[in-house]
């Protein structure tokens, strides 16, 4: 068998052969490389896009925010005082605790106010805990 295998590779197609395999590996290897090298602009330009349309909405927001926080300093309740949040968890669990605050919700119909309501049954279930 090892003779059969010396002889393959001694022959005389042998050496034209491995040459015309190695030029369609270097060719293959080349379209490879090109089509890698458009992939990979391609993905940076989608990334460039993604991170402008996420900057842009972060000044939205934070616009909206800015808005939400004038409106509630000019016409709102005055806070609660930052020591003093009431316990929302009970004995009977978070569930009981979410299904009582959708039924009942804050009162008033201002989205900031009910963000802010949101906002402190969270801090003070974490702070429960």
């Amino acid at each position: 068998m090892l003779a059969h295998l010396s002889r393959a590779l001694t022959s005389r197609a042998a050496g034209p052969s491995a040459s015309a395999l190695a030029l369609v590996l270097g060719a293959a290897l080349a379209v490879s490389t090109g089509q890698a090298a458009h992939r990979r602009s391609q993905l940076t330009a989608q990334v460039a896009a993604l991170a402008a349309r996420n900057q842009q909405a972060g000044l939205y927001w934070r616009a909206q925010l800015s808005s939400c926080q004038a409106t509630a300093a000019v016409g709102a309740a005055p806070a609660p005082p930052q020591g003093k949040i009431t316990r929302v968890a009970t004995p009977a669990g978070g569930d009981a605790v979410a299904a009582r605050l959708a039924s009942e919700g804050p009162a008033g119909f201002d989205v900031c106010a009910r963000m802010e309501a949101a906002d402190q049954a969270v801090l003070a279930s974490l702070r429960a805990k």
